[in-house]
């Protein structure tokens, strides 16, 4: 275990400034820089968070003070900027989704496995004790064999959105941003890759994946069914249901105070409720933290370089079912 990380961050948009609010209560990180392609903008983050501003990426990457980078790009751009960070010898939490399909993981993650470089996908709530008691839960065997997986996660934005998540061009659209969420966890609870995949998307007026809904088909038929978008308010929860009861879990994703986790025994007998509720600020100090505590062996047990191939294997085949396409994207 790193007892200490020196952070910089690429990218220094809105998921990045939650990041770095996470370092600043953490037990391991500390922001060291940050670059944007505008040097004012990384200016005013440094202002805010701490650490010295550059007007590039590669400024951060060449600085001998940063020992792990946070990859904060949009994500058309996480391939190139996952190599170019393995190039440069450093560590790498990455934004999820980690890249636009599965071609482009597979060469980004030969150049961390050439550099031999630690590297994460940063699904945060895999990273915390509500999870943790989650896979418990299910790995003990106390629910039973799962069988079945419901979740959700989407949000409403306007049509007129001003974000790359908006242009069907550079991967924009809920499943990739929000969608995603809910494929890793259904892929956590049944521990493998499914099968099969099918995805219903209905497009915005500007052709991005909107609103949509998928099933993925696990071994056994067993299955998990999901809905998503950037384009509807849905309850952002999740269960988890076995042959001997069920795990009903409020905030998933964020994992907010107050939210509550429910082992059930049968139908309607609760056995265990537990409130792990944390601050969005200790929600990313978890990540931070967790990338210190594996920093060492190269990579994290709690979403691994095979669990990224098999979530953006998982992400194309939902795509390909629901007509999604990318025209960023690399092509074989």
């Amino acid at each position: 275990m790193a007892e200490q990380v020196r952070w910089g961050i690429i990218g220094p948009g809105n998921i990045a400034r939650q990041f770095a609010e996470g370092l600043a209560v953490s037990k391991t990180g500390t922001l060291v820089a940050a670059g944007s392609r505008t040097l004012s903008r990384a200016e005013e983050f440094c202002a805010k968070h701490g650490g010295k501003a550059y007007g590039s990426y590669e400024e951060v990457l060449n600085n001998p003070e940063v020992d792990a980078v946070y990859i904060a790009t949009p994500h058309h751009t996480h391939m190139n900027d996952t190599i170019a960070c393995a190039k440069a010898g450093k560590a790498i939490l990455c934004e999820k989704p980690f890249t636009l399909n599965a071609l482009e993981a597979e060469r980004a993650l030969a150049a961390v496995r050439e550099a031999g470089v630690f590297f994460m996908e940063a699904f945060m709530y895999r990273c915390t004790a509500q999870t943790a008691k989650i896979r418990e839960w299910i790995d003990s065997g106390i629910i039973g064999e799962v069988k079945l997986v419901n979740a959700s996660f989407a949000f409403q934005a306007g049509e007129e959105w001003a974000n790359f998540r908006n242009d069907p061009a550079l991967g924009g659209g809920g499943l990739m941003d929000v969608g995603a969420y809910c494929v890793s966890l259904a892929r956590l609870a049944f521990g493998e890759e499914p099968s099969e995949a099918w995805y219903v998307s209905q497009p915005s007026s500007k052709g991005v994946d909107w609103i949509g809904s998928g099933m993925l088909k696990f071994s056994g038929n067993r299955s998990a069914v999901f809905q998503t978008g950037v384009g509807i308010v849905c309850r952002n929860d999740a269960v988890i249901m076995g042959t001997k009861g069920r795990i009903v879990v409020d905030d998933p994703w964020k994992n907010g105070s107050g939210h509550k986790i429910r082992r059930y025994e049968g139908w309607d007998t609760v056995a265990e409720e537990l409130d792990f509720g944390i601050s969005n600020a200790a929600l990313y100090a978890a990540e931070a933290d967790a990338v210190a505590q594996y920093l060492e062996a190269g990579e994290c047990p709690h979403v691994t370089i095979e669990d990224t191939l098999q979530q953006m294997r998982t992400l194309d085949k939902l795509r390909a079912s629901g007509g999604v396409v990318f025209g960023a994207e690399l092509k074989a």
